[in-house]
């Protein structure tokens, strides 16, 4: 019943959300849509649900009222705060940060909100929530193109140990930002990481995940790319076919697309040129299916290099003019600089280098602004090339040293980060060892509590045993000597009543003397601890039991002699 009532009270919410929302677009009062949300969240009565709902309200405000989408997401923020609810603060910190980061493009307060989730989750010691801070910072830098920073906060994430899923991700983006650099060893390193940890957490499955296919083709896709920046075309091919043959069973288009693509660059790279046509015609046909127009500007873009190898110039510039046309209409800017570089280059290759500079030049001011450093290359190559053949030589030169240069940056940053790889091999193999060390130690003084407990016990055993002989052996000798009374009794009273007071004697000792420190000695056992043998207290037990002992030494003396003077008259 109480189900019930929450699931019509949650849909009359969403509801009045909704048709809110739609108001408010319509109206376009920015004022009037922030007091709306506000008088709608205040009729929930739990203040969780409140934050929530303003987290998914400012997820569905556009970016072009983007003071609202603030403005809702710290109310958020606040919220939580005063109900002191971490989660709540963490998705809004979040929240913030994306906003500011996708709409605002403010890079610098974009990443202080997510640091705000790393300080307060090593204020809490909370471990993965830290982890998440750490990866979303990380994939932030991945997408405005700074590898270096992406690297470091990834390597922090994964230094926290995260759950296995969380490595998988975090591996296979490294994976790309090491593409992204060149540093194709490490890349690959990365991502077959990646694969077996998705490997190992598929077997330990008992029913398949369809989100595990899907990471696996991805991933075999990212692996087929680096074999081919590395021009292994076997490998790559191997890598490509399983992502496809993945594609095909699912009947996932765009795994098809990609691999297709990633085939017909094997092809081309070993100068198959024909075989490489055919792939990315197929890749076309798939591509106007689905409507996936960011790989139909890839694939177009392949085909007319294709066709630019093979020196068939009218198609190569056909299919890059396509290619162009699409990236422009759709707004692809990442994509145009391959295109414009590869139409400087058609026209580089047909003489014509005054229509192949300017191509170049929007190519390299376009890879400078997204900062993707392989487009850049590329371009200044191409502009050396076209400035050489035009006779402008001072303008070639100053072209080709800024393409060394960014060759060199990028085998720089290749060269960095696999000094950084390994230094985390070995920040991990020293925490191995030290935790062997660590290990040993505690088995170590394990040992040697076991072997204290044994000599103790074993001491304390001796005791036990030495006074069980004594009183059994004075036990015998007084009843040897009742017996001897009894058959002289007549005949020497005196002497029988002299040696019945040594009797009562030593029975007395032995009921009281022997008793207290038996007593004495049980008790100082007890308080022996067992569990730390190096115990300052051991050590006062110790000496407590060697004083006792003497104390019991002197008082079986005491017997013997008595014993002496009853059997002989006189002290032995």
């Amino acid at each position: 019943m109480a189900m019930s009532i929450y699931f019509r009270h949650s849909v009359a919410f969403l509801g009045l959300l909704g048709l809110s929302f739609l108001s408010f677009r319509l109206f376009g009062q920015d004022r009037f849509n922030a007091d709306s949300i506000k008088a709608l969240v205040g009729q929930l009565s739990s203040d969780s649900e409140k934050v929530k709902a303003y987290i998914d309200m400012a997820s569905v405000i556009y970016c072009e009222d983007s003071a609202s989408k603030i403005l809702i997401a710290k109310e958020a923020k606040k919220l939580a705060e005063s109900i002191k609810w971490r989660k709540g603060i963490y998705n809004s910190n979040r929240k913030l940060g994306q906003i500011y980061f996708d709409c605002l493009k403010n890079y610098p307060k974009a990443f202080e909100a997510f640091e705000e989730n790393v300080v307060l989750a090593k204020k809490y010691n909370d471990t993965l929530n830290e982890a998440i801070a750490l990866e979303t910072i990380a994939k932030e830098y991945k997408i405005s193109n700074q590898p270096q920073k992406s690297l470091e906060y990834f390597n922090a994430a994964l230094a926290i140990h995260p759950g296995a899923d969380m490595q998988m991700g975090i591996l296979g983006d490294m994976g790309v930002v090491y593409s992204s650099i060149a540093d194709y060893s490490d890349a690959l390193t990365a991502l077959n990481t990646s694969l077996a940890i998705l490997d190992s957490i598929t077997r330990s499955k008992t029913t398949g995940d369809p989100q595990d296919t899907l990471q696996r083709a991805g991933l075999l896709l990212d692996i087929g790319d680096i074999h081919l920046a590395m021009l292994n075309p076997d490998k790559a091919f191997e890598n490509y076919d399983k992502a496809h043959d993945i594609g095909l069973a699912i009947g996932e288009l765009d795994f098809q697309i990609k691999s297709l693509t990633g085939i017909g660059k094997t092809y081309r790279l070993k100068n198959d040129f024909q075989s490489a046509i055919n792939n990315y015609e197929n890749a076309l046909k798939l591509c106007h299916q689905s409507n996936q127009f960011r790989d139909e500007v890839k694939v177009l873009n392949e085909l007319a290099n294709t066709y630019l190898d093979t020196w068939v110039f009218p198609k190569a510039l056909a299919f890059a003019d396509s290619s162009r046309r699409l990236a422009e209409d759709q707004s692809y800017i990442d994509l145009l600089s391959k295109t414009y570089t590869t139409l400087g280059n058609i026209y580089i290759r047909q003489n014509k280098y005054d229509l192949a500079i300017p191509y170049l030049q929007k190519a390299l001011s376009i890879s400078q602004k997204t900062n993707v450093l392989e487009d850049e290359k590329d371009a200044w190559f191409a502009l050396s090339g076209a400035y050489d053949h035009s006779g402008d030589y001072a303008k070639a030169l100053d072209a080709f040293r800024n393409y060394i240069t960014i060759k060199d940056s990028v085998n720089t940053l290749a060269k960095a980060n696999e000094f950084l790889r390994k230094d985390l091999e070995n920040d991990f193999k020293q925490q191995q060892f030290a935790d062997s060390v660590r290990n040993a130690s505690i088995y170590n003084k394990n040992i040697e509590r076991q072997r204290t407990i044994t000599y103790t016990g074993f001491a304390g055993l001796v005791l036990v045993l030495l006074l069980a002989f004594f009183v059994y052996r004075n036990y015998n000798i007084q009843r040897k000597y009742n017996e001897l009374l009894s058959r002289e009794k007549k005949s020497h009273l005196a002497h029988i009543e002299a040696q019945s007071n040594v009797l009562s004697d030593i029975a007395h000792i032995q009921a009281h003397q022997v008793r207290g420190p038996v007593a004495t000695i049980l008790g100082l056992v007890q308080l022996f601890n067992y569990d730390d043998p190096t115990d300052p207290v051991n050590k006062e037990v110790m000496e407590g039991l060697g004083s006792v002992t003497e104390k019991l030494d002197t008082v079986v003396k005491e017997v013997i002699l008595k014993e002496n003077r009853l059997r002989y008259g006189k002290d032995q």
